[in-house]
């Protein structure tokens, strides 16, 4: 499995390294205060969403796929090692926002609850939506299973805002939270990770049951 997720860091070191440069320049961007640090991490989660589906597409291009499957490891092995892509994925991704926190905030630039809070959400929507769309990539294809991974984004962002423009959504329940300490807050939304982290186990399951029966 170790060779399987060095396999996939090496054929997407260059858009791993783009991402980097990208991350290290918003870095820079949210210290001299030009860009939102939510905005940032929340979109640098969402361009690290598109990483497995390429690292889909690439394999079915140098039908790799159909090799890997065959291999005595087992198509559970070769699906864990995706999923432990993913999540290494976000781990850097995580440490790196931590990081960042840690540097804002001895600076003083920003309040490190919101930023901690920010980076919480942000872990779990990458956690939940490769989640969703991994299963898919391996039952459609990677380029079939391309268009439900903008719609599993754009499509509840889109709701969330006609519900809020329609005055549906009430934010008033939210001035509740001001009465509890920033280390409750955190605390309980060190939960939504955890969810994230769940889903991202029963969509192994599922895609370990589409693997076995598929036919490469």
């Amino acid at each position: 499995m170790t060779g399987l997720m060095t396999k996939d860091f090496l054929v997407m070191r260059k858009s791993l390294k783009s991402y980097l440069l990208i991350m290290a320049l918003y870095a820079v961007m949210a210290w001299l205060d030009i860009l939102n640090y939510g905005f940032i991490i929340t979109f640098i989660q969402v361009m690290l969403m598109v990483l497995p589906i390429t690292a889909f597409a690439y394999d079915e291009q140098s039908k790799w796929d159909r090799y890997a499957m065959s291999l005595p490891l087992g198509r559970g092995k070769v699906v864990g090692a995706r999923y432990l892509f993913v999540l290494a994925l976000t781990l850097a991704t995580t440490a790196i926002g931590l990081a960042t926190t840690a540097i804002l905030a001895l600076a003083r630039e920003a309040d490190p609850v919101e930023m901690i809070l920010t980076l919480e959400v942000s872990t779990t929507i990458g956690l939940l939506v490769p989640a969703i769309i991994l299963p898919l990539c391996y039952k459609l294809g990677a380029e079939r299973a391309r268009p439900y991974l903008y719609a599993i984004i754009f499509i509840p962002v889109i709701a969330f805002v006609l519900l809020v423009k329609a005055e549906i959504i009430d934010f008033s329940a939210l001035n509740r939270l001001e009465a509890l300490s920033p280390a409750a807050i955190l605390g309980c939304a060190s939960l939504l990770p955890l969810a994230g982290l769940a889903g991202l186990a029963v969509s192994y399951l599922i895609s370990c049951r589409v693997a076995a029966g598929k036919e490469y």
